[in-house]
């Protein structure tokens, strides 16, 4: 248990950070695109969440009628965790250059440790580049997660299915940008997560959780990737 909560209050460590000097101008770009993410979630799910549960509910047996408003709940979480998912994952690709500058800003303000130099054009080439080996890995895990709506028995289940994978891949997008930096190849990363998963799943947890509130919301990419940047360097502490 004790890894899960140093994980959840890796991202809290990060969210405190936020308005350290010499981190604020580092912070901007990535709260802009955290703005333009949620404010896309929130669009389509005042055009099409409601419709998409409405007709999901018309779908339901009618001896399961009364419990209507638990399969609405239900529905309603799961559409909200398929386009946070779509769209986080979307938002970071596009910001990995930013998020990367401010990793590293963090890494070196906060714990004194410069990372490797690079121009900063190969630095943007090598971010893309690294969210395309993430999107490699994402895509397939994602449509097979998609094909479970074919499977109406398991359509219950599908909301907490949807918040582990949000949990673990967001996880592993934030911790990357520092790993990315230090020059940890895709698979070591991968690998390092994976054998500390409860530290990882701490992280995000609460970045998945805390995506359901409002305005709070909007902080979370910076202050995942400062969250991301101190447990980078708790796994070098523990080396």
């Amino acid at each position: 248990m004790k890894p899960f909560l140093t994980g959840i209050s890796c991202f809290f460590l990060g969210l405190k950070a936020l308005n350290q000097q010499g981190l604020r101008r580092f912070v901007v770009l990535p709260l802009l695109f955290n703005f333009l993410l949620y404010g896309s979630i929130a669009y389509l799910s005042y055009h099409y969440l409601f419709a998409f549960t409405d007709y999901y509910i018309k779908q339901l047996p009618h001896w399961l009628s009364f419990l209507s408003s638990v399969f609405t709940l239900l529905f309603f979480l799961l559409f909200v965790l398929l386009f946070l998912s779509t769209f986080s994952v979307v938002a970071n690709v596009f910001a990995a250059p930013f998020n990367g500058l401010l990793s590293e800003r963090a890494q070196n303000l906060l714990y004194g440790i410069a990372v490797p130099e690079r121009p900063f054009g190969t630095m943007v080439v090598q971010s893309i580049k690294r969210q395309g080996q993430f999107i490699y890995y994402y895509l397939p895990r994602f449509i097979g997660l998609c094909l479970l709506f074919l499977i109406p028995p398991l359509h219950p289940f599908l909301p907490f299915l949807w918040f582990v994978f949000n949990a673990w891949m967001l996880s592993m997008q934030y911790q990357d940008f520092a790993m990315d930096n230090n020059l940890v190849d895709f698979n070591t990363m991968r690998k390092e997560i994976k054998r500390s998963k409860r530290f990882s799943m701490g992280f995000g947890f609460i970045i998945s959780l805390l995506s359901f509130i409002p305005f709070l919301n909007i902080l979370i990419m910076p202050a995942a990737v400062i969250g991301g940047t101190l447990m980078w360097y708790k796994r070098q502490q523990n080396k």
